[in-house]
């Protein structure tokens, strides 16, 4: 969930009581394990009250698959349901290492110890990133599309650059699928090109007419230049390219406006706009995977901790 300055009433609504919660309870297990000179375990009635308090917080969490099945029931808001799973989840973690007692004891608690905490850091990883990186590609991605439409904007950015070679060395021109499109509605020596343009603060993706010089003279120059680029417009980082890292690909297109005459630099400037749009693609392509592969390493661990968490209490009890 995002966390802004706008939620903060809605935070500390819950972080304050739950904060006071576990404070009083950890000051209780203090008290009483510094009457007995040890560390008592979650066989005393401190340590007892902590553990059923975060065993509750933790069969609570999982409240939150029904309540995505009840949902069109708008029993709450989700925003009250994702502060609570926060600052709940957060506080299980101290109260269940005061209930071990500050040590891991047998193969069921200690497993269940270490799977919790790991819960916890894979929750508080998720958190994290779901505020730093939105804000991020924000600045840092202004060609940014809709995740699942980067192979279609790729596919349309290799047809704009081979219609605007067509247009400029005089190769025949592929099918063009929209009627603005077609070659034979453009004035002489225009195309259309495709690009991710931003007015304001919003931003997408444009068809410009743009006007195209000759560049005859660099025919076989350009051609083999979009041929050594047009796997990466397609696939992106999946290829090897000489256009892959920015770094390279100004090198590259140094040495390609230098091969080439003046009227050939827009066609140039083109064809290195779509490559810096296609690494924007990519670089949003590894964001994006930091953003989600979290969920199911974090949803993993919990069902496993409320399995463990189960037989815990059902082996304490056999055994009270």
């Amino acid at each position: 969930m995002i966390v802004s300055r706008g939620q903060l009433k809605l935070h500390l609504g819950f972080a304050i009581p739950v904060a006071v919660l576990t404070a009083v309870c950890m000051t209780l297990y203090f008290r009483q394990s510094l009457a007995a000179g040890t560390w008592v375990g979650g066989g005393s009635w401190s340590g007892l009250l902590c553990g059923v308090i975060a065993g509750a917080i933790i069969l609570s969490e999982m409240l939150l698959w029904p309540r995505k099945a009840l949902r069109r029931f708008r029993l709450i808001p989700t925003k009250y349901w994702m502060a609570a799973h926060l600052w709940m989840g957060l506080a299980s973690l101290p109260l269940a290492i005061v209930h071990c007692g500050f040590h891991l004891g047998g193969w069921l608690p200690a497993t269940l110890l270490i799977l919790l905490v790991l819960t916890v850091l894979s929750g508080v990883y998720g958190l994290a990133v779901q505020n730093v990186l939105p804000r991020w590609m924000l600045r840092h991605l202004p060609r940014e599309t809709i995740y699942n439409q980067i192979q279609f904007v790729s596919d349309q950015a290799v047809r704009d650059a081979r219609q605007l070679l067509t247009r400029a060395c005089g190769r025949n021109v592929a099918s063009i699928e929209t009627a603005v499109a077609d070659p034979e509605l453009l004035p002489a020596g225009a195309v259309v090109v495709g690009a991710v343009r931003q007015a304001g603060k919003t931003r997408g993706k444009t068809l410009q007419t743009r006007h195209v010089a000759e560049g005859r003279f660099d025919r076989e120059t350009l051609w083999s230049a979009f041929d050594q680029i047009e796997p990466y417009l397609r696939e992106g980082d999946r290829v090897e390219s000489p256009v892959r890292q920015s770094y390279g690909a100004d090198r590259w297109f140094r040495r390609l406006r230098e091969a080439c005459h003046e009227e050939s630099q827009p066609v140039i400037d083109v064809l290195q706009d779509l490559c810096d749009q296609r690494r924007e693609f990519d670089l949003q392509r590894r964001v994006h995977r930091l953003l989600h592969t979290w969920l199911p390493v974090h949803i993993g661990l919990s069902v496993a901790v409320t399995i463990l968490l189960g037989i815990h209490v059902w082996t304490a009890l056999k055994f009270w």
